[in-house]
């Protein structure tokens, strides 16, 4: 067992705490008669390399317990003889029989959360949540920081930001009154400008802020046209969430600030991680959604969700980067920055190392080709990687762009060789290099295309027959024009010409014949 959180007097009922969290982070699986009425003391995670300990009415985080086998069954059993209320398991579908009738036999409640929410964010917003001070700012809705914002605001009397660590603002109040000019510029920026930055390091604020949890006092600065201000770091189990900043507006705030921000820092975790998985569940919702646009997969729902039009023109556009150092996500974050800054409707999927956008409105092919072309620019500038950009075909209708991420695909595979030279491409550019690798690919699945004796002549690894191998080759690239095929192996024409009628006098091979030719040069570049 870890983390375990003490019981209270004022804890709440699980009841309570499981409106408050809501049903999209936790649901309630099994509750005997009257077990949602017990209150929830605290929080346990659950260890699986040690046995269970005593509980006192907490609920028991099941970290590394698979819902669907014995041992979900026996920690029921166990958790329920050990005194706690309640036990959470992560379960995407309906909870397992087995386990639901263990724990009814049992009269412990089983609670179950989405695998995709991580356990220490569930620990935190399960500890948060019982806090009885989270009572003392009701009216908002969890995770509706906005809300939440302008609820203090009216109690501390003054205009509140709530920020991340960063200082980008997650939220602020709405205010009547005249604010400063400081205030405007965060929330137009969404973030608290470097000049300001700079002044608040300066004076040591950020330093308390990360330091303490107490309320930090910032006097008035009437040179930079900055009000008196108060801010408390907010915290949830040790981890930095952000800040809630208060600033006067003509009025001094309340008399009673610090302890409406103390209070507020509690609730204000609670509303930040909920707004955390929020965001996370909406990114993961359209991710999905994207992925079956691409796909061709109930691609009408997704363009509903997506507010696409139904008739408007799409194209795919695929980037992928080689080289550099792009850590995970990073490639799709320069791509949708660029996306922001040119004014089209677009969408992004991330199946790395490739990311697709989705371009709408695109029908001009000069167009896309910029787009593509500035993006991969872009991007190489500010990852240092080469980045490459394969574009699909123009279609008319969202259920069609599975076939412009066809194309896409088949370009990247082209663009991706070696001996490719271009990094930006649509299918016409290199339409039959695309081509001879679909048809090399129903080759090797006929193995029996590659018997002869040119396999067993490359494969006897001889310096005497790679040569021969290798000037078959050069004869075929060069379209049998012996001085340039000599050249390009550096070697004398009549050398050239003696080793090309020693290899066809070992194949058995007539180079007059185009059938001939053509099966050598497919059995050439498998063998290569």
């Amino acid at each position: 067992m870890a983390a375990r959180t003490p019981a209270r007097r004022d804890a709440q009922t699980l009841r309570e705490v499981i409106r408050r969290l809501g049903p999209s982070l936790i649901t309630v699986a099994v509750a005997p008669d009257g077990s949602l009425d017990r209150s929830l003391a605290g929080v346990c995670v659950h260890d699986p390399l040690l046995e269970v300990e005593q509980g006192q009415g907490e609920a028991l985080l099941a970290v590394g317990v698979d819902p669907r086998g014995e041992d979900a069954v026996e920690l029921v059993q166990r958790a329920a003889a050990q005194g706690y209320a309640a036990i959470v398991l992560h379960v995407d579908d309906t909870l397992p029989e087995q386990v639901a009738v263990a724990a009814r036999r049992r009269r412990i409640v089983i609670l179950t959360a989405p695998t995709d929410v991580p356990w220490v964010h569930l620990a935190t917003m399960l500890r948060v949540g019982i806090s009885s001070a989270v009572e003392e700012l009701a009216g908002a809705p969890l995770g509706d920081l906005f809300a939440f914002a302008n609820s203090l605001a009216q109690r501390i009397r003054g205009a509140v930001t709530i920020e991340d660590p960063q200082s980008h603002v997650l939220a602020y109040s709405s205010v009547t009154k005249q604010v400063d000019e400081p205030r405007k510029e965060t929330i137009l920026g969404r973030r608290v400008p470097q000049k300001y930055m700079r002044l608040l390091q300066e004076r040591g604020v950020f330093r308390q802020l990360i330091s303490s949890d107490d309320v930090v006092h910032m006097e008035a600065m009437p040179e930079v046209q900055l009000s008196r201000r108060v801010a408390i770091s907010v915290r949830a189990a040790g981890e930095l969430l952000g800040s809630i900043w208060v600033a006067e507006k003509g009025e001094p705030l309340a008399e009673d600030q610090s302890e409406i921000l103390r209070e507020a820092a509690l609730t204000a975790a609670l509303h930040i991680m909920r707004h955390r998985l929020d965001l996370h569940a909406e990114s993961n919702l359209r991710r999905s959604m994207v992925r079956d646009l691409l796909d061709g997969t109930a691609a009408d729902v997704a363009a509903v969700r997506l507010a696409l039009a139904p008739d408007a023109p799409y194209v795919v556009v695929a980037f992928e980067a080689l080289g550099g150092s792009l850590p995970g996500g990073r490639l799709l974050q320069v791509i949708d920055l660029y996306c922001s800054t040119v004014h089209r409707v677009t969408v992004a999927l991330d199946v790395s190392p490739r990311v697709y956008v989705v371009v709408s409105g695109a029908a001009i092919a000069r167009e896309i080709r910029q787009f593509a072309s500035e993006a991969a620019r872009r991007v190489t500038g500010a990852t240092q990687a080469k980045v490459y950009a394969a574009i699909g075909r123009p279609v008319t209708s969202f259920d069609r762009v599975v076939e412009s991420r066809q194309d896409v695909d088949r370009v990247m595979r082209v663009l991706l060789r070696p001996e490719t030279r271009r990094t930006v491409a649509d299918l016409d550019d290199v339409r039959a290099a695309a081509n001879l690798l679909e048809v090399l690919d129903l080759v090797r699945e006929r193995p029996h295309l590659l018997q002869g004796p040119l396999r067993l002549l490359a494969e006897n690894g001889s310096a005497r027959d790679l040569a021969l191998v290798s000037t078959l080759r050069a004869y075929l690239d060069y379209f049998g024009d012996v001085s340039l095929a000599a050249g390009g192996l550096q070697v004398h024409p009549n050398t050239f010409r003696y080793r090309l009628r020693r290899a066809t006098d070992v194949l058995g091979i007539d180079l007059d014949d185009p059938t001939e030719r053509l099966m050598l040069a497919l059995q050439l570049r498998l063998l290569r």
